[in-house]
Protein backbone atom coordinates (compact mmCIF):
# COMPACT_ATOMS: atom_id res chain seq x y z
CA UNK A 1 0.00 0.00 0.00
CA UNK A 2 1.03 3.60 -0.61
CA UNK A 3 2.57 5.25 2.44
CA UNK A 4 0.56 8.06 4.01
CA UNK A 5 1.78 11.53 3.07
CA UNK A 6 1.96 14.44 5.49
CA UNK A 7 0.82 17.95 4.65
CA UNK A 8 3.73 20.10 3.44
CA UNK A 9 5.37 22.77 5.55
CA UNK A 10 3.95 25.42 3.21
CA UNK A 11 0.35 24.48 4.14
CA UNK A 12 -0.96 27.79 5.53
CA UNK A 13 -4.01 30.11 5.59
CA UNK A 14 -5.09 31.32 2.16
CA UNK A 15 -5.18 34.86 3.59
CA UNK A 16 -1.39 34.88 4.03
CA UNK A 17 0.40 37.75 2.28
CA UNK A 18 2.40 35.45 0.02
CA UNK A 19 -0.64 33.52 -1.30
CA UNK A 20 -1.87 34.73 -4.73
CA UNK A 21 -5.32 36.26 -4.61
CA UNK A 22 -8.17 33.88 -5.33
CA UNK A 23 -6.30 30.67 -4.46
CA UNK A 24 -7.38 28.38 -1.63
CA UNK A 25 -7.87 24.68 -0.96
CA UNK A 26 -11.58 25.18 -1.56
CA UNK A 27 -11.04 25.91 -5.28
CA UNK A 28 -8.18 23.45 -5.84
CA UNK A 29 -8.61 20.46 -8.14
CA UNK A 30 -7.51 18.10 -5.33
CA UNK A 31 -10.21 19.35 -2.89
CA UNK A 32 -12.81 16.54 -2.68
CA UNK A 33 -16.00 17.85 -1.05
CA UNK A 34 -17.64 14.47 -1.55
CA UNK A 35 -15.45 13.12 1.27
CA UNK A 36 -15.75 15.00 4.57
CA UNK A 37 -14.51 14.08 8.03
CA UNK A 38 -16.37 14.56 11.33
CA UNK A 39 -15.10 18.15 11.55
CA UNK A 40 -16.40 19.04 8.09
CA UNK A 41 -12.98 19.16 6.44
CA UNK A 42 -12.72 17.91 2.85
CA UNK A 43 -10.28 15.26 1.67
CA UNK A 44 -7.20 16.46 -0.24
CA UNK A 45 -6.37 13.89 -2.94
CA UNK A 46 -2.90 15.37 -3.36
CA UNK A 47 -1.77 14.71 0.21
CA UNK A 48 -4.34 12.09 1.36
CA UNK A 49 -5.28 14.30 4.32
CA UNK A 50 -8.37 16.27 5.37
CA UNK A 51 -7.93 20.03 4.93
CA UNK A 52 -9.78 23.28 5.52
CA UNK A 53 -11.19 25.08 2.48
CA UNK A 54 -9.61 28.34 3.65
CA UNK A 55 -6.09 26.93 3.70
CA UNK A 56 -3.52 26.81 0.86
CA UNK A 57 -0.33 24.97 -0.17
CA UNK A 58 2.10 25.35 -3.06
CA UNK A 59 0.73 22.24 -4.79
CA UNK A 60 -2.48 24.15 -5.60
CA UNK A 61 -3.90 23.56 -9.08
CA UNK A 62 -7.00 25.16 -10.58
CA UNK A 63 -10.14 23.15 -11.19
CA UNK A 64 -10.14 22.12 -14.84
CA UNK A 65 -12.70 24.02 -16.90
CA UNK A 66 -12.28 22.39 -20.26
CA UNK A 67 -14.83 23.63 -22.76
CA UNK A 68 -15.95 20.06 -23.32
CA UNK A 69 -15.15 17.31 -20.78
CA UNK A 70 -15.69 18.42 -17.20
CA UNK A 71 -16.56 15.23 -15.34
CA UNK A 72 -13.65 13.97 -13.26
CA UNK A 73 -13.56 10.18 -13.54
CA UNK A 74 -10.81 9.75 -10.96
CA UNK A 75 -11.98 7.69 -7.96
CA UNK A 76 -11.72 9.28 -4.50
CA UNK A 77 -8.96 8.19 -2.16
CA UNK A 78 -11.22 5.93 -0.07
CA UNK A 79 -12.19 3.91 -3.16
CA UNK A 80 -8.56 3.64 -4.25
CA UNK A 81 -7.65 2.44 -0.76
CA UNK A 82 -10.46 -0.13 -0.85
CA UNK A 83 -9.19 -1.47 -4.18
CA UNK A 84 -5.64 -1.74 -2.82
CA UNK A 85 -6.88 -3.67 0.23
CA UNK A 86 -8.98 -5.94 -1.96
CA UNK A 87 -5.96 -6.72 -4.14
CA UNK A 88 -3.95 -7.54 -1.04
CA UNK A 89 -6.61 -10.04 0.10
CA UNK A 90 -6.79 -11.41 -3.45
CA UNK A 91 -3.05 -12.06 -3.48
CA UNK A 92 -3.43 -13.87 -0.16
CA UNK A 93 -5.97 -16.22 -1.78
CA UNK A 94 -9.02 -14.92 0.11
CA UNK A 95 -11.17 -13.93 -2.88
CA UNK A 96 -12.96 -17.25 -3.44
CA UNK A 97 -13.45 -19.09 -6.71
CA UNK A 98 -16.00 -16.95 -8.53
CA UNK A 99 -13.84 -13.87 -9.12
CA UNK A 100 -13.50 -12.74 -12.74
CA UNK A 101 -10.08 -11.70 -14.13
CA UNK A 102 -11.69 -8.48 -15.40
CA UNK A 103 -12.58 -7.49 -11.83
CA UNK A 104 -8.95 -7.84 -10.77
CA UNK A 105 -7.69 -5.85 -13.78
CA UNK A 106 -10.16 -3.05 -13.10
CA UNK A 107 -9.27 -3.05 -9.39
CA UNK A 108 -5.60 -2.56 -10.26
CA UNK A 109 -6.57 0.35 -12.50
CA UNK A 110 -8.75 1.85 -9.75
CA UNK A 111 -5.92 1.57 -7.22
CA UNK A 112 -3.85 3.70 -9.62
CA UNK A 113 -6.65 6.26 -9.97
CA UNK A 114 -8.13 5.11 -13.30
CA UNK A 115 -11.82 4.26 -13.72
CA UNK A 116 -13.61 4.34 -17.07
CA UNK A 117 -17.06 5.85 -17.52
CA UNK A 118 -18.39 2.38 -18.29
CA UNK A 119 -17.02 1.09 -14.98
CA UNK A 120 -18.66 3.93 -13.05
CA UNK A 121 -22.02 2.93 -14.54
CA UNK A 122 -21.49 -0.67 -13.43
CA UNK A 123 -20.21 0.15 -9.92
CA UNK A 124 -23.47 1.52 -8.51
CA UNK A 125 -25.54 -1.37 -9.90
CA UNK A 126 -23.06 -3.98 -8.64
CA UNK A 127 -22.93 -2.58 -5.10
CA UNK A 128 -26.72 -2.40 -4.87
CA UNK A 129 -27.04 -6.00 -6.07
CA UNK A 130 -24.38 -7.37 -3.72
CA UNK A 131 -25.18 -5.34 -0.59
CA UNK A 132 -26.61 -8.48 1.15
CA UNK A 133 -23.13 -10.07 0.95
CA UNK A 134 -22.10 -7.76 3.78
CA UNK A 135 -24.68 -9.36 6.11
CA UNK A 136 -22.91 -12.72 6.22
CA UNK A 137 -21.22 -13.73 9.51
CA UNK A 138 -17.78 -13.79 7.85
CA UNK A 139 -18.28 -10.13 6.85
CA UNK A 140 -17.91 -9.20 10.52
CA UNK A 141 -14.29 -8.26 11.40
CA UNK A 142 -14.65 -10.16 14.68
CA UNK A 143 -15.35 -13.42 12.86
CA UNK A 144 -12.40 -15.80 12.55
CA UNK A 145 -13.23 -16.36 8.86
CA UNK A 146 -13.07 -12.64 8.04
CA UNK A 147 -12.80 -11.39 5.34
CA UNK A 148 -15.46 -13.28 3.42
CA UNK A 149 -15.16 -13.53 -0.39
CA UNK A 150 -18.05 -11.06 -0.53
CA UNK A 151 -16.07 -8.48 1.45
CA UNK A 152 -13.06 -8.96 -0.81
CA UNK A 153 -15.26 -8.48 -3.89
CA UNK A 154 -16.74 -5.27 -2.44
CA UNK A 155 -13.24 -3.94 -1.82
CA UNK A 156 -12.11 -4.80 -5.34
CA UNK A 157 -15.07 -2.81 -6.68
CA UNK A 158 -14.00 0.20 -4.61
CA UNK A 159 -16.93 -0.34 -2.22
CA UNK A 160 -16.01 -1.15 1.38
CA UNK A 161 -16.10 -3.76 4.13
CA UNK A 162 -19.25 -2.33 5.72
CA UNK A 163 -22.68 -1.26 4.49
CA UNK A 164 -21.94 2.34 5.41
CA UNK A 165 -18.78 2.34 3.28
CA UNK A 166 -20.60 0.55 0.46
CA UNK A 167 -23.42 3.09 0.47
CA UNK A 168 -20.91 5.93 0.38
CA UNK A 169 -19.16 4.44 -2.68
CA UNK A 170 -22.48 3.69 -4.37
CA UNK A 171 -23.65 7.27 -3.81
CA UNK A 172 -20.43 8.64 -5.26
CA UNK A 173 -20.77 6.40 -8.33
CA UNK A 174 -24.38 7.47 -8.85
CA UNK A 175 -23.34 11.15 -8.77
CA UNK A 176 -20.58 10.53 -11.33
CA UNK A 177 -23.05 8.76 -13.63
CA UNK A 178 -25.56 11.60 -13.28
CA UNK A 179 -22.86 14.11 -14.25
CA UNK A 180 -21.85 11.96 -17.23
CA UNK A 181 -25.44 11.79 -18.46
CA UNK A 182 -25.83 15.55 -18.17
CA UNK A 183 -22.51 16.10 -19.88
CA UNK A 184 -23.48 13.85 -22.78
CA UNK A 185 -26.57 15.96 -23.40
CA UNK A 186 -24.56 19.20 -23.53
CA UNK A 187 -21.70 17.71 -25.57
CA UNK A 188 -23.96 16.94 -28.51
CA UNK A 189 -24.33 20.59 -29.52
CA UNK A 190 -20.66 21.43 -28.83
CA UNK A 191 -19.33 18.50 -30.85
CA UNK A 192 -21.73 19.24 -33.70
CA UNK A 193 -20.10 22.66 -34.08
CA UNK A 194 -16.58 21.27 -33.88
CA UNK A 195 -17.28 18.51 -36.38
CA UNK A 196 -17.69 21.14 -39.09
CA UNK A 197 -14.03 22.12 -38.57
CA UNK A 198 -12.53 18.62 -38.34
CA UNK A 199 -9.34 17.85 -40.25
CA UNK A 200 -7.75 14.44 -40.72
CA UNK A 201 -4.11 13.38 -41.07
CA UNK A 202 -2.77 9.95 -41.94
CA UNK A 203 0.63 8.35 -41.41
CA UNK A 204 2.00 4.97 -42.40
CA UNK A 205 3.06 3.26 -39.22
CA UNK A 206 3.93 -0.04 -37.60
CA UNK A 207 1.23 -2.11 -35.91
CA UNK A 208 1.11 -4.95 -33.46
CA UNK A 209 -1.95 -7.14 -33.00
CA UNK A 210 -1.64 -9.90 -30.47
CA UNK A 211 -3.85 -12.24 -28.51
CA UNK A 212 -5.38 -10.67 -25.42
CA UNK A 213 -3.95 -11.33 -21.96
CA UNK A 214 -6.95 -13.45 -20.97
CA UNK A 215 -6.64 -15.60 -24.11
CA UNK A 216 -9.59 -13.99 -25.88
CA UNK A 217 -9.75 -11.26 -28.49
CA UNK A 218 -6.84 -9.28 -29.91
CA UNK A 219 -4.94 -6.26 -28.63
CA UNK A 220 -3.84 -3.65 -31.16
CA UNK A 221 -0.91 -1.27 -30.76
CA UNK A 222 0.24 1.42 -33.18
CA UNK A 223 0.85 5.15 -33.65
CA UNK A 224 -1.83 7.46 -35.00
CA UNK A 225 0.62 10.36 -35.17
CA UNK A 226 4.38 10.81 -35.09
CA UNK A 227 6.03 13.88 -33.60
CA UNK A 228 8.35 16.15 -35.60
CA UNK A 229 7.90 14.18 -38.82
CA UNK A 230 7.17 16.33 -41.91
CA UNK A 231 4.05 15.36 -43.80
CA UNK A 232 3.74 14.94 -47.52
CA UNK A 233 2.63 18.17 -49.25
CA UNK A 234 -0.98 18.95 -48.29
CA UNK A 235 -0.07 21.20 -50.35
CA UNK A 236 1.72 22.72 -47.33
CA UNK A 237 4.12 20.73 -45.13
CA UNK A 238 3.04 20.05 -41.58
CA UNK A 239 4.72 18.86 -38.37
CA UNK A 240 3.15 17.78 -35.08
CA UNK A 241 4.84 19.21 -32.02
CA UNK A 242 5.47 17.05 -28.95
CA UNK A 243 2.65 17.53 -26.48
CA UNK A 244 0.11 18.51 -29.12
CA UNK A 245 -2.43 15.99 -27.80
CA UNK A 246 -1.76 16.54 -24.07
CA UNK A 247 -4.69 18.84 -23.32
CA UNK A 248 -7.14 16.78 -25.34
CA UNK A 249 -6.13 13.56 -23.58
CA UNK A 250 -6.28 15.21 -20.14
CA UNK A 251 -9.82 16.42 -20.88
CA UNK A 252 -11.05 12.77 -21.01
CA UNK A 253 -13.19 13.42 -24.08
CA UNK A 254 -14.89 10.42 -25.64
CA UNK A 255 -12.58 9.25 -28.43
CA UNK A 256 -13.22 6.24 -30.66
CA UNK A 257 -11.05 4.11 -32.91
CA UNK A 258 -12.78 3.68 -36.25
CA UNK A 259 -12.33 1.92 -39.51
CA UNK A 260 -11.52 4.51 -42.19
CA UNK A 261 -13.18 7.39 -40.26
CA UNK A 262 -16.61 5.73 -40.55
CA UNK A 263 -18.56 6.62 -37.41
CA UNK A 264 -20.56 3.40 -37.52
CA UNK A 265 -17.47 1.15 -37.79
CA UNK A 266 -16.21 1.23 -34.19
CA UNK A 267 -13.14 -0.74 -33.13
CA UNK A 268 -12.75 0.70 -29.62
CA UNK A 269 -13.57 3.67 -27.39
CA UNK A 270 -11.95 5.45 -24.45
CA UNK A 271 -15.19 5.62 -22.51
CA UNK A 272 -15.58 1.83 -22.57
CA UNK A 273 -11.90 1.39 -21.72
CA UNK A 274 -11.29 -0.58 -24.93
CA UNK A 275 -9.16 2.23 -26.41
CA UNK A 276 -6.16 3.68 -24.57
CA UNK A 277 -4.23 6.70 -25.83
CA UNK A 278 -0.98 8.19 -24.59
CA UNK A 279 1.76 10.49 -25.76
CA UNK A 280 5.30 9.14 -25.59
CA UNK A 281 8.56 10.44 -27.02
CA UNK A 282 7.68 9.02 -30.45
CA UNK A 283 4.09 10.12 -30.97
CA UNK A 284 0.46 9.35 -30.14
CA UNK A 285 0.46 5.70 -29.09
CA UNK A 286 -2.78 3.79 -29.57
CA UNK A 287 -3.68 0.57 -27.75
CA UNK A 288 -7.08 -1.04 -28.35
CA UNK A 289 -8.85 -4.28 -27.54
CA UNK A 290 -10.23 -5.22 -30.94
CA UNK A 291 -13.84 -6.45 -30.76
CA UNK A 292 -14.82 -10.05 -31.41
CA UNK A 293 -16.98 -8.88 -34.31
CA UNK A 294 -16.83 -9.35 -38.04
CA UNK A 295 -15.24 -5.91 -38.37
CA UNK A 296 -12.61 -6.71 -35.73
CA UNK A 297 -11.70 -10.01 -37.38
CA UNK A 298 -11.67 -8.46 -40.87
CA UNK A 299 -9.39 -5.68 -39.64
CA UNK A 300 -6.90 -8.18 -38.21
CA UNK A 301 -6.98 -10.19 -41.45
CA UNK A 302 -6.28 -7.13 -43.62
CA UNK A 303 -3.40 -6.13 -41.38
CA UNK A 304 -1.95 -9.61 -41.65
CA UNK A 305 -2.04 -9.42 -45.45
CA UNK A 306 -0.41 -5.97 -45.26
CA UNK A 307 -3.29 -4.54 -47.31
CA UNK A 308 -3.55 -1.73 -44.75
CA UNK A 309 -0.51 0.00 -43.29
CA UNK A 310 -1.66 3.35 -41.98
CA UNK A 311 -3.37 5.14 -39.12
CA UNK A 312 -5.13 8.48 -39.14
CA UNK A 313 -6.61 10.88 -36.63
CA UNK A 314 -9.48 13.35 -36.81
CA UNK A 315 -8.98 16.69 -35.06
CA UNK A 316 -9.74 20.37 -34.92
CA UNK A 317 -7.38 23.19 -34.00
CA UNK A 318 -8.39 25.51 -31.14
CA UNK A 319 -7.42 29.16 -31.23
CA UNK A 320 -3.64 29.44 -30.94
CA UNK A 321 -3.20 25.72 -31.51
CA UNK A 322 -1.11 26.03 -34.66
CA UNK A 323 1.69 28.22 -36.01
CA UNK A 324 2.65 29.01 -39.60
CA UNK A 325 6.44 29.26 -39.48
CA UNK A 326 6.45 29.99 -43.21
CA UNK A 327 3.81 30.30 -45.97
CA UNK A 328 4.27 26.58 -46.71
CA UNK A 329 5.02 25.11 -43.27
CA UNK A 330 2.56 24.62 -40.44
CA UNK A 331 3.26 23.36 -36.90
CA UNK A 332 0.44 21.79 -34.86
CA UNK A 333 1.08 22.79 -31.25
CA UNK A 334 -2.25 21.81 -29.63
CA UNK A 335 -5.18 19.96 -31.19
CA UNK A 336 -8.56 18.70 -30.07
CA UNK A 337 -8.67 14.97 -30.85
CA UNK A 338 -11.97 13.34 -31.89
CA UNK A 339 -11.05 9.91 -33.26
CA UNK A 340 -8.28 7.68 -34.55
CA UNK A 341 -8.70 5.36 -37.51
CA UNK A 342 -7.05 2.51 -39.37
CA UNK A 343 -6.90 3.67 -43.00
CA UNK A 344 -4.96 3.46 -46.27
CA UNK A 345 -2.60 6.04 -47.83
CA UNK A 346 -0.04 7.88 -45.63
CA UNK A 347 0.23 11.64 -45.17
CA UNK A 348 3.43 11.42 -43.09
CA UNK A 349 6.03 9.74 -45.30
CA UNK A 350 9.03 9.56 -42.96
CA UNK A 351 7.52 6.86 -40.79
CA UNK A 352 6.47 4.46 -43.52
CA UNK A 353 6.75 0.93 -42.19
CA UNK A 354 5.37 -2.53 -42.64
CA UNK A 355 2.17 -3.80 -41.10
CA UNK A 356 1.10 -7.32 -40.22
CA UNK A 357 -0.80 -9.24 -37.60
CA UNK A 358 1.89 -11.15 -35.82
CA UNK A 359 1.56 -14.42 -33.98
CA UNK A 360 4.08 -13.07 -31.49
CA UNK A 361 2.85 -15.08 -28.55
CA UNK A 362 3.15 -18.27 -30.59
CA UNK A 363 6.66 -17.74 -31.94
CA UNK A 364 7.90 -16.29 -28.64
CA UNK A 365 6.76 -19.43 -26.88
CA UNK A 366 8.44 -21.64 -29.48
CA UNK A 367 11.70 -19.68 -29.27
CA UNK A 368 11.55 -19.41 -25.45
CA UNK A 369 11.65 -15.59 -25.40
CA UNK A 370 9.35 -13.01 -23.83
CA UNK A 371 6.56 -11.99 -26.25
CA UNK A 372 6.38 -8.40 -24.97
CA UNK A 373 10.14 -7.96 -25.33
CA UNK A 374 9.96 -9.37 -28.87
CA UNK A 375 7.09 -7.00 -29.76
CA UNK A 376 9.01 -4.00 -28.42
CA UNK A 377 12.08 -4.98 -30.43
CA UNK A 378 10.02 -5.33 -33.63
CA UNK A 379 8.44 -1.91 -33.11
CA UNK A 380 11.87 -0.36 -32.63
CA UNK A 381 13.19 -1.94 -35.84
CA UNK A 382 10.25 -0.67 -37.86
CA UNK A 383 10.43 2.84 -36.42
CA UNK A 384 14.19 3.07 -36.92
CA UNK A 385 15.00 3.29 -33.21
CA UNK A 386 18.20 1.82 -31.74
CA UNK A 387 18.00 -1.62 -30.17
CA UNK A 388 19.66 -2.64 -26.96
CA UNK A 389 22.07 -5.58 -26.96
CA UNK A 390 19.39 -7.65 -25.23
CA UNK A 391 16.82 -6.85 -27.95
CA UNK A 392 19.31 -7.71 -30.69
CA UNK A 393 19.86 -11.01 -28.92
CA UNK A 394 16.12 -11.71 -28.80
CA UNK A 395 15.69 -11.11 -32.55
CA UNK A 396 18.72 -13.25 -33.35
CA UNK A 397 17.53 -16.08 -31.10
CA UNK A 398 14.06 -16.18 -32.66
CA UNK A 399 15.47 -16.28 -36.19
CA UNK A 400 18.04 -18.92 -35.30
CA UNK A 401 15.63 -21.11 -33.34
CA UNK A 402 12.77 -21.08 -35.87
CA UNK A 403 14.56 -20.88 -39.22
CA UNK A 404 14.69 -24.17 -41.17
CA UNK A 405 17.97 -25.93 -40.35
CA UNK A 406 20.26 -27.34 -43.04
CA UNK A 407 23.70 -28.88 -42.86
CA UNK A 408 25.20 -25.95 -44.75
CA UNK A 409 23.67 -23.45 -42.38
CA UNK A 410 24.89 -25.41 -39.37
CA UNK A 411 28.46 -25.51 -40.72
CA UNK A 412 28.41 -21.79 -41.45
CA UNK A 413 27.05 -21.12 -37.99
CA UNK A 414 29.87 -23.09 -36.38
CA UNK A 415 32.54 -21.32 -38.41
CA UNK A 416 31.11 -17.82 -38.05
CA UNK A 417 32.27 -16.02 -34.90
CA UNK A 418 29.72 -14.27 -32.73
CA UNK A 419 29.78 -10.55 -33.42
CA UNK A 420 29.75 -7.99 -30.64
CA UNK A 421 27.34 -5.84 -32.61
CA UNK A 422 24.94 -6.29 -35.51
CA UNK A 423 25.14 -4.07 -38.59
CA UNK A 424 21.98 -2.38 -39.93
CA UNK A 425 22.08 -4.62 -43.02
CA UNK A 426 22.31 -7.77 -40.90
CA UNK A 427 19.50 -6.53 -38.67
CA UNK A 428 17.33 -5.83 -41.71
CA UNK A 429 18.01 -9.35 -42.98
CA UNK A 430 17.03 -10.84 -39.63
CA UNK A 431 13.87 -8.74 -39.65
CA UNK A 432 12.92 -10.06 -43.09
CA UNK A 433 13.49 -13.62 -41.94
CA UNK A 434 11.39 -12.99 -38.85
CA UNK A 435 8.55 -11.48 -40.89
CA UNK A 436 8.54 -14.53 -43.13
CA UNK A 437 8.38 -16.79 -40.09
CA UNK A 438 5.48 -14.75 -38.72
CA UNK A 439 3.54 -15.07 -41.98
CA UNK A 440 3.82 -18.83 -41.72
CA UNK A 441 2.41 -19.01 -38.18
Amino acid sequence: MTEARELPDNYRPATSDDVPEGRACGNCIFFNEENLDAEGRAFCERWDEYVEGGQYCNAWEPVENDEQRQVNLKPPAYMRAAARQGLKYYEEGLAGDGLRPQTVREARAMAEGNVTADKWVRIAAWIARHMPDLDSPAANPDNEKYPSPGVVAHLLWGSGPSKRAAQRAMGFAERVVAKLEEENRTLVSVEAKDMAKIETRTNATEFEVREGEDGTGMTFTGYAAVFDSPSQPLPFTERIERGAFARSLAARNEIKMLWNHESGSILGSTRAGTLRLEEDSYGLRVTADLPETQLGRDTAYLLKRADVQSMSFGFSVPKGGDEWVSPTERVLKSVRLFEVSIVGAPAYEATTGTTMVRGLDTIAQRALVDSDALADAMLKIESGADLTDEEVGIISKVVEELSPKTEVVEEETEETPVEDSVSPDMLALKKKKLEQLLKNI
